[in-house]
Parts: structure tokens; sequence; C-alpha cells
């Protein structure tokens, strides 16, 4: 039986080639401009450093916030000076508490709105 060979088109080996050509060019080009290309990272880079910005500034202000509140522990704070400032700040007392107001307060929140709640306001 006699054997016949096919002989190949060199067009199927110039189609071939180009093919591979096509698609390494497709890679290099993504591997500058794509999701992690050279652009990106550049971006990314800028994106980290604000956050590393932004993580020190809050760093910093959970500091102050750490440094403020073991000032109220009871180690470093009397509970009653505590007690105390608290009261003035939110301006409340327990109902069966005597609150004496001084001169300098009764001027601050003036005669009329002391008298208004039912106070006795001394008069001079």
């Amino acid at each position: 039986m006699p054997t016949r060979h096919k002989r190949r088109s060199p067009l199927t080996f110039l189609l071939t080639v180009a093919l591979l050509l096509a698609l390494s060019g497709y890679f290099a080009w993504q591997s500058t401009r794509g999701v992690f290309g050279g652009e990106a990272r550049a971006e990314l880079r800028q994106k980290r450093a604000e956050k590393q910005a932004e993580l020190e500034r809050l760093s910093e202000r959970r500091a102050r916030w750490e440094a403020r509140t073991d000032r109220l522990s009871t180690g470093a704070m009397d509970a009653d000076i505590l007690d105390e400032r608290a009261r003035a700040k939110l301006n409340m007392a327990h109902p069966n508490e005597l609150v004496i107001i001084h001169d300098s307060v009764a001027r601050e929140a003036g005669v009329d709105s002391l008298a208004a709640h039912g106070g006795d306001v001394p008069t001079r």
C-alpha cells in the first residue's frame, strides 16, 4: 500500500505564528493597561498613601481619647469629683438633693429664669 505524505501549507504556519504574536501582544498590552497593570498599581499606591495618612490621623485621635478616658479611671480621679463634674456638665441632680445656687450662677442664668421655676430668688 502506497503512503502519501500530506504537505502542510505555508499559510498554516504563518497563520499560527500570527495568532501567537497577536495573543502575546494582547497580554503585553493588558500587563500595562489592564486591571493589574502599571496604571492600576500607581492608583493603588496613591489610595494606600491616603489610607495610611487617615490611619495615622485616626490613631492619634484614638490615643487622645484613650488618654482622656484614662484620666477618668478610679485610680486617677476621686469618684466624688467625677460625680460632681458629671452633674455640672449635664446640669442634673437627684430629686432628694439640695441645690445651692451661687450669685455668679444666678447672674449667668438670670433672675427671671430662676423665679419662673418656683425658686426663691434673693433680692438685694
